[in-house]
């Protein structure tokens, strides 16, 4: 099925008086025409390559996804997930570090919807819609997608927001424990870690501060973080957005600046 590079899906438009331009076939598409797009990567196409790219596109078969789950990683007491072992078989056969932030980007794009759980059902229906009926396939489209979160910013932030709604207990929840988050922290950016000069002593302050007054990350400090520890190289450099940032930036600068005197 058509899509874009980082797997959104791609949205049935009309163009306007902006001109748009195919991103297959390099043409300008007229105005007020039907076109196919994703803002999200300003990825787009026109009527004639969206058509064609369909009919090229490989058919997924669920039954043959089944099949693959239930004789290869299926758990024997529960069949309807991966057992421990078949996701260790799992994560070999398709290329991935079982220690890495890719795992969870597996869960991403198959939406799973419980942490360390791999479901039948979210992974036959997950892989079928990517065209996959195979391991072959399968790896290919992992490995595309890590490649999708790794080298694009947009959809690298787009994943680390979802992790915090996938590791939650209970969907009510409006925080996640410190300590989940540390790990996280530790596992999701370490591709981030380059420019994010502050992720460590961030880490170091959250250990400190995890069982005094820092004991649960809300929704708005996880993501917010993000964006800080991205503009931000140094306590020097620090910028407050006029407020803008959550109380615990405000008590990590402060506590940087002590350990500095």
């Amino acid at each position: 099925m058509a899509n874009c590079p980082n797997f959104h899906g791609l949205t049935k438009f009309n163009t306007s008086a902006k001109r748009y331009t195919c991103d297959i076939c390099r043409t300008r598409i007229s105005s007020y025409s039907e076109a196919y797009g994703c803002r999200s990567c300003d990825y787009d196409l026109c009527k004639k390559c969206y058509n064609e790219k369909n009919s090229k596109s490989k058919s997924g078969d669920s039954g043959k996804l089944q099949s693959l789950f239930a004789k290869q990683y299926a758990d024997k007491e529960d069949p309807d997930i991966m057992s421990e072992a078949g996701m260790m078989k799992f994560f070999k056969d398709c290329g991935v570090n079982p220690e890495s932030y890719e795992t969870l980007v597996i869960a991403f794009h198959i939406k799973s919807t419980e942490m360390g759980i791999y479901d039948k059902n979210e992974f036959c229906k997950g892989f079928a819609e990517s065209g996959c009926k195979d391991v072959k396939d399968i790896k290919k489209v992992i490995q595309d997608r890590v490649r999708a979160v790794q080298n694009n910013l947009p959809e690298y932030k787009r994943f680390y927001k979802w992790v915090f709604h996938h590791v939650k207990e209970d969907e009510k929840k409006k925080s996640i424990p410190t300590e989940l988050a540390i790990q996280l922290w530790s596992l999701v950016l370490a591709k981030q870690k380059a420019s994010m000069k502050l992720l460590d002593d961030w880490i170091a302050f959250c250990d400190a501060n995890k069982s005094k007054d820092m004991q649960a990350i809300s929704k708005d400090v996880w993501e917010q973080i993000f964006d800080f520890l991205l503009q931000t190289n140094s306590i020097d450099s620090y910028d407050d957005a006029g407020g803008a940032w959550p109380v615990a930036v405000d008590e990590f600068v402060e506590w940087m600046q002590e350990k500095k005197k």
